[in-house]
This record gives C-alpha cells, sequence and structure tokens, in this order.
C-alpha cells in the first residue's frame, strides 16, 4: 500500500518563535526557517540528498503563518496525480479547496474539502 501515503503535515500558528521554542521542547523537533513565512519542522532523521524521512513511517512537516483563526492543522497524502486524484474525491462527495499549484521545483499541492468538512492536502513530485 506505496500509494497515497501520509507525507507531510502542516500546523498554523502566529508567532514562529513560540511554535519552534513549544515543539523543540516538548517534542525535540528541529526547526528549519524559510523566510518570513514557513518553518520547516523535522521530526526525525532525514536523508542528506533527499531530505526525506530514513524512519520507515516517519514523515516531516512544517509550521505557515496563521491568516485567521478557522485555520487547523493538516496532513498531506501523496498522490501520482493531483487532477485524478481530485476528480475522485470530487465524484465521491468532496470539494475543491485549492486547485493544482507549483511548490517551487520540488512538485505541486492541492486541497480539497471531504463531506464532513475537513481540509485534505495533496502532494504530487515534480518529474525529474
Amino acid at each position: 500500500m506505496a500509494k497515497h501515503k501520509v507525507v507531510h503535515f502542516e500546523i498554523p500558528t502566529g508567532d514562529f518563535k513560540k511554535s519552534k521554542e513549544f515543539y523543540s521542547k516538548t517534542f525535540g523537533w528541529k526547526m528549519k526557517t524559510w523566510g518570513n513565512e514557513y518553518m520547516m519542522a523535522i521530526t526525525t532523521d532525514i536523508d542528506a540528498k533527499t531530505q526525506r524521512p530514513t524512519e520507515m513511517g516517519g514523515i516531516n512537516g512544517g509550521f505557515y503563518v496563521r491568516k485567521n483563526k478557522s485555520q487547523q492543522p493538516s496532513f498531506v497524502i501523496e498522490t501520482d496525480s493531483i487532477e485524478k486524484t481530485l476528480a475522485k474525491a470530487i465524484k465521491a462527495g468532496g470539494k475543491i479547496k485549492r486547485a493544482k499549484s507549483p511548490i517551487g521545483e520540488m512538485g505541486f499541492m492541492a486541497e480539497f474539502i471531504d463531506p464532513d468538512g475537513n481540509i485534505v492536502s495533496l502532494w504530487q513530485e515534480a518529474k525529474k
């Protein structure tokens, strides 16, 4: 069952410094800030070349600037085709929240809302 595994999580925050201190002290996570908008959370050992977790089942994540109180933590599911997965989600009763968009040269993300109102993010790695 290698397809559609959870590969990332995201947590909104109003204060990177406080979040970094809290999660570092509580869980021992290492944090790496990317500008003023994003902070990576390294929760498990990573491969220096691929930057992916080396421990089976381990995932890393990040924190982003909270823009409103309705934003909640989310998880990211990997897919080979965001378009096909979004089509399946819509057919099953979901709604697109954010269309496929590039994330630098790393890949693409999109979001959909499940029938219960939960937001689910999708990740598609860039073709090399």
